[in-house]
């Protein structure tokens, strides 16, 4: 697995990068030990409270939530047998695993800012929240960039909104729209390469949105 440097304190840490469903739910799960200046990232494609477990562990961790910008904005400890976890306090797009003992042997605190390779800092501006919407486009394997910053509402078409009212995206008439399950349904299918149960899945979605009964929104 690729090793990423991040510096903390001054002192360079390799990590490995765990951005996809598979990797994030391995994560160091199963591995005899990890080296001292070692560990792993996890990067989320948005903010998130997540709840991290102590699966499968052969040592302890210390956590460092992140915020888009690479500040700490929560810590905490967890031993290799701990059956509670940990949950972050705030939304998060990143969380560090290091060997247990390093917060306490560096003296970080809520507040300090991590120094990432550059590349790093270009594979997380995806996950950075929108002003009022916005869209990614893929740029090499698993990096993304924003490509808009803000989605301008117009009021000719219909308008998705997200849960503080503000317009994510521009509607055109008769567009095909995919539910979130449909929509995670089938990038897991891609993403374990089983093509003929992405192509069945895909006929079956179109399928059902051929037959069943229109909706519309009155304006």
């Amino acid at each position: 697995m690729e090793l990423h440097p991040i510096h903390i304190k001054n002192i360079r840490f390799d990590v490995a990068i765990a951005d996809t469903e598979e990797t994030q739910h391995k994560g160091l799960s199963g591995l005899k030990n990890l080296g001292k200046h070692k560990g792993m990232l996890f990067i989320f494609q948005e903010a998130m409270r997540v709840h991290m477990v102590m699966r499968d562990m052969n040592f302890g961790l210390d956590f460092l939530f992140l915020s888009p910008d690479w500040k700490i904005i929560q810590m905490g400890s967890l031993e290799q047998d701990d059956k509670s976890g940990i949950t972050a306090l705030y939304p998060c797009t990143m969380i560090l695993e290091l060997p247990k003992g390093t917060i306490e042997d560096l003296g970080l605190s809520v507040g300090y800012q991590l120094q990432p390779v550059q590349h790093l800092n270009t594979q997380t501006e995806g996950v950075r929240q929108f002003k009022s919407g916005g869209r990614f486009e893929m740029v090499g394997e698993k990096i993304y960039k924003v490509k808009v910053d803000d989605v301008i509402p117009d009021e000719t078409r219909l308008q998705v909104l997200n849960d503080k009212g503000e317009v994510v995206a521009n509607i055109d008439p008769g567009v095909t729209i995919f539910s979130r399950e449909h929509t995670k349904e089938l990038i897991t299918k891609f993403k374990k390469g089983d093509t003929e149960g992405l192509a069945d899945a895909i006929l079956k979605i179109l399928d059902k949105h051929d037959t069943q009964e229109q909706e519309y929104v009155e304006q």
